[in-house]
């Protein structure tokens, strides 16, 4: 498995790779790099243990490097293999980074290119003296979160709310609340501030009592924002006030703002500020209504005891956002921008014990999130007194809605789709711009999507596919991937890249390793049997079968098995009679059916289930168990364009009778594959299925017998035959077919719940199931003469 170490060698990072810089590779780099927290542009990477890099790999580097040339920075690459750096070569690509041959030379390499980008200026402003460290650049945005739709008196309400996370909101503050829905958000809604892994609420329910949230998982808290602004990026300077003494806080952002203004030969129109100072008289407010939220009435409160505030805000010319078309929707209406002032500040106010550890500026954001320090959250006012500044500004490169950095969720035409399930979706996909989610049809448990998705920067990532079930199916699965799938079938199967709860719901994504970069094709084995021949199917069957899941049917264990009580439909469709009472006229309480099709009475196979199955459940015999998927349909089946095998949906996977995924398959085979229109049609399908309960044991081949003119119904039988071939080969000596019969009965009983199969089809299910019935009950009869 590829790692990624980071150390702060003279305070620059320095991470030491380990392994393949494959496809995985690329996303573990990216995963771990975009969680580090540091200031400087200019990071180390130590290749001395990586031996192989693909196309993937130099898409993550280049990927971190773009993101460092917007800070000034860029990727210092040492300690390269000959044929890494090779390739580097032969891409073009060895040009896009510094490549050293030792640590001590890339540490050479990031001084120097430290002291060319930064500058260094003292300035004094408002009879005080301050020193500017960093570049001009603007490498940051502006978000705007602004759901109104009015332009006069607006009131906030449930369904203007904006749900989000608080990764996605980062450094922002505004008006906001917690909660898991829009109404419980409500009930605190007031004035906010959040730095990703803590956030702080000043709710406007009379009482302003301040309610806070640390977390090391961001985005699984949910947030709901009224109003609000938000920082992506990071600063692009750092002003120190050297000076003793103190100034308001207007005073101070206003000397800011005649320094910045003169360097930049076009200032936007806003930027943003953070400030770690000491405030010796707190002049700040907060909402105790919500009409004071919607109409920006605030109530004085000023405190003189002296204390440690983070200061966030933006700082704005408000005639110029209203002059500029391109934001000037954006800002319609927004509360938190008043005409009346120049600026827009939250504060977290710190206990007096906090103390700050270092000066960098995500460190002590780091701090405060870990701390239990932050007392109240509140507005402060122009007249605030501070001292001791240190000030990060960010310097925007535009100004956008929030909209533009959160994650884009499309669905397409005929997807089912819930908007509560928005919330797993955000974060298991919290790493992508955007996504198209495009249901792929099948399973009972869950619903599973076909997800294309695209990094922030627009490129196609590797497709993936979303899994929506219960709680209790997404465990079952999860655990059910670590303790048979990972150990035993990895390399041909996939990988769970996240899982997340909300509410009542479990998601997963599941990753595909090995496919061909992002323009894979991936094909779903239903497909695919649709369109190859028979013998082109017994080759894909054969190495799903001999090969991938060899090491589960490969190690087979003689013990007790429960036919009767393992295999019951019931389990998982609890509404099966209700189903074929209310949609087919059929009683599970009546013994017996009659049968035009078969010219004669049968057995009612519901009756069988619902009566024999109780009396038959504790019969128990030794017969060979393996690890099995438990719902080995077509559709947990997938090819990609070279053929490569991809399976997925362990959330049944256990150990079981080891004949149940070969019988899971003969249902499908003969009856959703096949053809059954007319009445002609399904009596020329039951003549073929009395030819397959021909067969007594399982090493005999079943007849084939079908007068009609579907061509599926022979690759069926050519199927069926390969899978019964299976069953015999992986249970040794062992011919008996009862326990591999009572497993067919168990997909063939829930078929008449299929929504999408025709009632012909429904039927012929009902007619097969009696028949298998009729067959078991005749075997077993045979075994008790014997005995």
């Amino acid at each position: 498995m590829f790692e990624v170490k980071v150390h702060s060698i003279q305070d620059y990072p320095c991470l030491r790779l380990k392994g393949r810089l494959d496809g995985l590779g690329a996303e573990i780099f990216e995963k771990e790099t975009d969680s580090l927290n540091n200031d400087s542009p200019h990071w180390i990477v130590d290749f001395e243990n990586v031996d192989y890099m693909s196309s993937a790999g130099m898409r993550a580097l280049l990927k971190k490097e773009k993101e460092l040339r917007k800070k000034g920075g860029m990727l210092i690459l040492f300690g390269l293999d000959p044929e890494v750096e090779k390739v580097l070569a032969l891409t073009g690509l060895a040009k896009q980074f510094i490549l050293a041959d030792d640590l001590e030379e890339a540490l050479t390499h990031a001084r120097s290119q430290k002291k060319t980008n930064e500058q260094k200026i003292a300035f004094e402003k408002e009879e005080c003296s301050f020193t500017c460290i960093g570049t001009f650049d603007c490498h940051s945005t502006i978000d705007i979160w602004n759901n109104s739709k009015s332009s006069s008196s607006p009131r906030f309400g449930k369904d203007s709310y904006i749900h989000t996370n608080l990764k996605e909101l980062g450094l922002s503050l505004g008006i906001g609340g917690f909660g898991n829905t829009a109404a419980q958000a409500e009930e605190g809604l007031g004035l906010f501030l959040s730095l990703a892994h803590a956030a702080g609420v000043s709710p406007a329910d009379g009482f302003c009592r301040p309610d806070f949230l640390f977390t090391n998982e961001p985005v699984d808290v949910p947030m709901y924002v009224a109003q609000g602004l938000s920082f992506s990026g990071n600063p692009s300077l750092t002003i120190n006030k050297d000076s003793a003494g103190t100034l308001s806080l207007e005073k101070l952002l206003n000397a800011y703002h005649s320094f910045l203004a003169p360097q930049m030969t076009s200032m936007s129109a806003a930027w943003g500020f953070a400030i770690l100072a000491e405030v010796t008289s707190i002049s700040a407010s907060k909402t105790k209504t919500k009409e004071e939220l919607c109409n920006s009435i605030s109530n004085p409160c000023i405190e003189n005891q002296g204390k440690i505030a983070l200061i966030f805000g933006v700082y704005y010319n408000h005639y110029k956002l209203s002059k500029d078309d391109t934001i000037r929707h954006l800002i319609n209406n927004l509360q938190v921008l008043p005409v009346s002032s120049s600026y827009y500040a939250h504060a977290f106010i710190l206990d007096e014990i906090f103390s700050v550890e270092g000066d960098a500026f995500n460190k002590i954001i780091h701090q405060i999130s870990q701390s239990e320090h932050v007392m109240d959250v509140v507005r402060l006012e122009s007249d605030t007194i501070i001292s001791n500044a240190k000030s990060w500004i960010f310097l925007p490169s535009y100004i956008r809605s929030a909209e533009e950095k959160r994650l884009v969720i499309e669905i397409t035409e005929g997807t089912k789709y819930e908007p509560e399930w928005d919330t797993l979706v955000r974060r298991i996909y919290a790493d992508c711009g955007r996504i198209i989610l495009d249901q792929l049809h099948g399973g009972f448990t869950s619903i599973a999507y076909r997800v294309t998705s695209y990094d922030k920067d627009g490129r196609r990532l590797l497709p993936t596919v979303l899994k929506i079930g219960s709680v209790d199916n997404n465990d079952r699965e999860v655990n059910a991937y670590h303790k048979y799938v990972k150990k035993f079938i990895l390399n041909n199967s996939t990988t769970i890249m996240g899982t997340t709860t909300y509410k009542n719901w479990g998601g997963l994504r599941y990753n595909f390793l090995g496919i061909n970069g992002p323009d894979s094709n991936l094909v779903w084995l239903t497909d695919y049997y649709k369109k190859q021949p028979a013998e082109k199917l017994i080759s894909i069957f054969d190495r799903v079968f001999t090969e991938i899941l060899k090491p589960w049917y490969g190690q087979p264990k003689w013990e007790l098995v429960y036919p009767y009580a393992e295999h019951s439909p019931l389990n998982l469709f609890s509404n099966l009679f209700e189903t074929l009472e209310q949609e087919l006229d059929i009683s599970p309480d009546d013994r017996i059916l009659h049968s035009e099709e078969l010219e004669r009475d049968i057995i009612n196979p519901y009756y069988f289930l619902k009566y024999e199955y109780p009396k038959r459940k504790s019969r128990s015999q030794l017969w060979y168990k393996s690890i099995s998927h438990g719902d080995l349909n077509m559709q947990n089946i997938l090819l990609d364009e070279k053929e490569n095998i991809y399976i997925i949906d362990f959330s049944e996977t256990k150990s079981r009778n080891i004949v149940e995924d070969f019988a899971r398959l003969e249902p499908i085979f003969k009856i959703e594959m096949c053809s059954i229109e007319n009445e002609l049609a399904l009596k020329e399908m039951l003549q073929f299925e009395q030819g397959l309960l021909v067969a007594n044991r399982l090493n005999e081949l079943p007849q084939f017998t079908y007068n009609g003119n579907d061509p599926m119904v022979k690759k069926a039988y050519t199927l069926i035959c390969k899978l019964r071939e299976y069953a015999n080969t992986v249970t040794l000596f062992e011919t008996d077919i009862i326990p591999y019969l009572i497993a067919l009965l168990e997909w063939t009983y829930p078929i008449v719940c299929y929504t999408q199969l025709n009632k012909n089809k429904k039927r012929y299910a009902i007619l097969s199931a009696a028949l298998i019935c009729e067959k078991i009950v005749e075997l077993e009869d045979k075994n008790n003469a014997k005995l």
